[in-house]
């Protein structure tokens, strides 16, 4: 009987336990050329609003995604725009209220994966939102379209 109360407080323990970080995709945006894609991610790892934030990854079309390279991430922040205007410049906006965690300025071919001469120039930009997300039918720009 006692071993059953133990293994019982024991299993109850175990199942409050989280199952570690949860990732979601929200969407992937090519480059003008489709060689690179930027994606912005969230990843949960509680159920705290604290405990969720929403990176990109940028990476060749070739490489599998990997949600522990990022060049940014932020929380509060749930949507973004992203605006490739060529294959070395990409700009970001997201929503004005977001807590920045993360910001890379040139994301380097070294820390992203691709050759590590390669850069990417990424500029920010914050903008209002309702409740954490943008009003816009599109949320990947590239080539022409990314001009503003």
């Amino acid at each position: 009987m006692k071993i059953s109360v133990v293994l019982t407080a024991v299993l109850l323990l175990l199942s409050g336990c989280g199952a570690g970080a949860k990732t979601d995709v929200l969407y992937e945006c090519p480059s003008p050329d489709g060689s690179l894609i930027a994606t912005l991610y969230r990843v949960s790892d509680g159920a705290r609003e604290i405990d969720r934030e929403t990176r990109l990854n940028v990476r060749p079309a070739s490489d599998a995604f990997n949600d522990a390279m990022f060049s940014f991430a932020m929380r509060h922040g749930y949507d973004a725009i992203v605006r490739w205007s060529s294959e070395k410049e990409l700009a970001f906006t997201y929503p004005i209220d977001s807590e920045l965690t993360h910001v890379e300025n040139v994301i380097f071919g070294s820390s992203q994966t691709f050759s590590a001469t390669e850069q990417i120039v990424v500029s920010y930009h914050e903008e209002p939102s309702t409740h954490g997300y943008f009003m816009v039918e599109k949320r990947c720009l590239n080539g022409v379209e990314a001009v503003k």
